[in-house]
């Protein structure tokens, strides 16, 4: 099940048009990695998504059942008990992003990190780039006129980065002529409650289009795998 569509499918209203532009890269998520109990903890019925709630019952000494623990993940994250979140971590390779989407993304500072693709050891020479959605644009053709300039700056930039290449620049001065356009990739790791902070923050109508579109594949990602410490976004 797919969750925020509609304001997705408005983010995306122009991507057929996108897919044959000059090195059209499209976002992509995958997660590579998860928390997960060890054999002992699992016998006993404790999961990825139960952790959280396995983990808080020590201030009471409690215990419960695989259903309780469902239950009292709802009630920690009413109660805004968010420490136990950070007991589930989760290791993505996000690939499709900009560089311009990288700055706004790093500005979440606990709970979170990266390994960026580093364009100083990486040759840029079939590197991709992030066009612009333009959902606010209703005509096609204006559209399809904004993307042909964009394409135009991109070829640009490409032969431009080839010439000097030739001439025996190296790759950390290269990359200035990088726009902050260009694709990147990263490993990120993030615990449930910081990424939970990101969804507060990134999913909300005010961002920008980028980071939201990124929010929504996150979310409807982890809602398969832990739905419990996130579906009250829904609400």
């Amino acid at each position: 099940m797919k969750y925020f569509l509609k304001e997705y499918e408005h983010i995306e209203r122009w991507k057929d048009l996108r897919k044959d532009l000059f090195r059209n890269e499209e976002p992509a998520i995958k997660l590579i990695g998860m928390t997960t109990p060890t054999e002992e903890m699992a016998a006993q019925g404790v999961t990825s998504e139960t952790l959280p709630a396995y983990t808080a019952r020590q201030s009471h000494e409690s215990a419960g059942t695989h259903e309780d623990d469902l239950r009292l993940n709802k009630k920690l994250i009413s109660w805004e008990h968010l420490t136990c979140l950070e007991a589930v971590q989760f290791v993505y390779y996000v690939t499709g992003v900009s560089k311009s989407l990288a700055g706004q993304w790093t500005r979440h500072r606990i709970g979170i990190g990266w390994t960026f693709r580093s364009t100083r050891y990486v040759k840029a020479s079939k590197n991709m780039f992030v066009y612009p959605a333009l959902e606010y644009i209703d005509s096609e053709d204006t559209a399809r006129e904004v993307y042909r300039a964009y394409e135009r700056e991109h070829r640009h930039a490409m032969d431009v980065y080839e010439e000097i290449k030739g001439l025996g620049v190296r790759n950390q001065e290269l990359r200035r002529l990088m726009p902050v356009g260009w694709s990147t990739a990263a490993y990120v790791y993030v615990n449930a409650r910081s990424l939970r902070h990101f969804f507060e923050l990134r999913l909300d109508g005010s961002a920008e289009w980028e980071i939201r579109r990124l929010a929504y594949l996150m979310f409807n990602d982890v809602m398969e795998k832990a739905p419990t410490l996130f579906e009250d976004f829904l609400e």
